[in-house]
């Protein structure tokens, strides 16, 4: 018996902010909340210059699409090569989209990867008004697998 699978792509333009947390009674600081993130699985965080399209990444953020991590800017028109090319114009209509409404966003599209094939990636981003307009976020690897955990230690 051969069994059908389903390939389904989400994108979704969200008009909700949820409110910020209080974290100062916590004594975790942001850079403490994303490194703890980060040590589940590879997590990306970038920046778009919305005039100059220039975007600022991590290095996770530059190995999760594929590409060699870089200290300046890169181009959005090259990240976006990496994208299957129908994906690729999903992302260019959400940036101007987001851009006019000035929204926060969120998908999972296809990224190229080493095999001629394609990888999902899981992005969220938000808007802001700062240096004429920034789009900013983070991005995963999307894996809708389960996983086992296995606990080690005393």
């Amino acid at each position: 018996m051969m069994l059908k699978t389903v390939s389904q792509l989400h994108f979704d333009q969200v008009d909700r902010d949820f409110p910020q947390q209080s974290r100062d009674h916590v004594g975790v600081s942001s850079d403490e909340v994303v490194d703890l993130l980060g040590s589940i699985c590879p997590l990306g965080i970038w920046r778009l210059e919305i005039q100059t399209g220039c975007v600022f990444w991590s290095e996770d953020a530059a190995r999760i699409h594929g590409m060699e991590k870089s200290e300046g800017p890169v181009s959005l028109n090259r990240i976006l090569s990496m994208y299957h090319p129908d994906d690729a114009l999903l992302i260019e209509e959400l940036v101007g989209a987001t851009t006019i409404e000035q929204n926060s966003f969120r998908f999972v599209l296809r990224v190229k990867d080493s095999k001629s094939g394609h990888r999902l990636i899981a992005m969220a981003g938000r808007f802001r008004a700062a240096n004429g307009g920034e789009l900013y976020g983070y991005c995963h690897e999307f894996n809708d697998m389960v996983r086992s955990i296995v606990l080690t230690g005393g």
